[in-house]
């Protein structure tokens, strides 16, 4: 996506805020034991992480980066971030710890999460950048009192104009004025939403994206024409008329790829790609930041449409009961629960974990005495244990098939 591929990599190509972002390449370059930790606020699509980044960068950094709001309570914040305490002299290093989505930290959820965060705040020998959408929670003002604070405002619609000309010019695309100045008042500040509606539009299908919107199609006929798309583009168009929530949207996807009968390897591709776009899903859900939504559908067409191409897959309807579609759900977020363990203890990636060595686990568990000493290992729950054994007896049954 444009989005990804000219995101800037140095401080001096992050737009809009300009003051606001030469106060806090000084805060870092010249930040002490002393100093106060920072607090960068504003609305999403502003350039506040992408700049963290970009300076933590600059200046020879190494990014401790944890999102908040995923680790609300005190016990898992202080397991991911109680280490940083230590001196990052130790190895001589330099290291900024980033806490993103932070007004994610409080609400029924919060146990302890908050105090120790302001504790951390108190006793770190790293510097310390906290990043949030909003600052009118109460429990913000803690934090506000506690550390520098940086506004991010929306990026003005000139630089918005500029920005996006400039990367259409890169691409060899064109856009007239008109539909320009569309985009650039639609995405109201916030530079992702323009990008993404600039390389929709440029593709030469903004004028389907209209008579689509216009097209009283069903669910159903919607899914059926994002299974048969012959392009990205054409996938995310049947995604955005599809009137469906988005995690409906999963769930008849899962339906469908579960039952088209692919082989293991492409399965697990593909289903690592659809499970990628639920843990956002659910992000937005914890934080409430529902505006994130509007990129639900880009993100679905454009993290699946490579994965499905030449497997022939059809969109199914839902006939088996939804009991039991909800279990080989959950079976399927366990067994990457499972691959994650794996992935942690023989520093794989996840997908290689899942492919490569999970069927072996899988394998060792049928043997006596080994399954304690795997389930000891991997740290794996009642639920995640179950789906082990549910797969060892397939395993087992094929084996007497064989």
């Amino acid at each position: 996506m444009w989005v990804e591929n000219y995101r800037p990599t140095n401080p001096n190509m992050v737009i809009g805020n300009e003051e606001t972002r030469l106060n806090f390449i000084t805060w870092l370059k010249n930040w002490n034991n002393k100093s106060k930790p920072s607090l960068i606020l504003g609305p999403p699509g502003t350039g506040k992480t992408t700049l963290v980044h970009a300076v933590a960068k600059d200046l020879g950094y190494e990014v401790l980066e944890l999102n908040a709001s995923d680790v609300r309570t005190k016990t898992k914040l202080e397991k991911q971030l109680g280490p940083s305490r230590i001196n990052s002299t130790l190895f001589e290093e330099k290291i900024l710890i980033f806490l993103d989505e932070v007004d994610g930290v409080y609400g029924r959820q919060d146990r302890g999460g908050l105090e120790f965060l302001l504790d951390l705040i108190k006793g770190s020998r790293n510097p310390i950048v906290m990043v949030a959408n909003v600052e009118d929670h109460k429990k913000m003002i803690k934090l506000i009192k506690r550390a520098q604070v940086f506004r991010f405002r929306r990026i003005p619609p000139k630089l918005l104009e500029m920005a996006v000309k400039n990367i259409l010019r890169k691409e060899g695309r064109i856009l007239n004025q008109v539909k320009l100045e569309m985009i650039v008042r639609d995405a109201n500040g916030d530079i992702r939403a323009a990008v993404n509606s600039a390389q929709v539009a440029s593709s030469g299908s903004e004028d389907l994206i209209s008579e689509m919107r216009d097209i009283q199609i069903s669910p159903i006929e919607s899914l059926k024409l994002f299974f048969d798309s012959s392009t990205s583009e054409e996938a995310y168009l049947a995604l955005n008329s599809c009137k469906m929530q988005p995690r409906d949207k999963i769930r008849a996807i899962f339906q469908s790829v579960h039952s088209a009968g692919l082989d293991r390897i492409k399965l697990i591709e593909i289903l690592d790609e659809l499970s990628k776009v639920d843990e956002i899903v659910a992000k937005i859900g914890k934080t409430q930041n529902w505006t994130l939504l509007r990129y639900f559908d880009r993100m679905l067409a454009n993290s699946l449409f490579a994965a499905l191409k030449g497997t022939h897959v059809r969109y199914k309807e839902q006939t088996l009961p939804w009991k039991l579609q909800l279990r080989i759900w959950n079976d399927g977020v366990q067994l990457k629960k499972i691959s994650s363990s794996v992935a942690k203890q023989h520093h794989l990636s996840s997908k290689d974990a899942a492919l490569i060595d999970l069927p072996y686990i899988v394998l060792l568990s049928k043997l006596k005495n080994y399954e304690k000493r795997i389930i000891d290992r991997l740290r794996l729950d009642e639920s995640a244990v179950k789906v082990l054994r549910k797969e060892t007896q397939k395993l087992s049954q094929e084996i007497r098939k064989d």
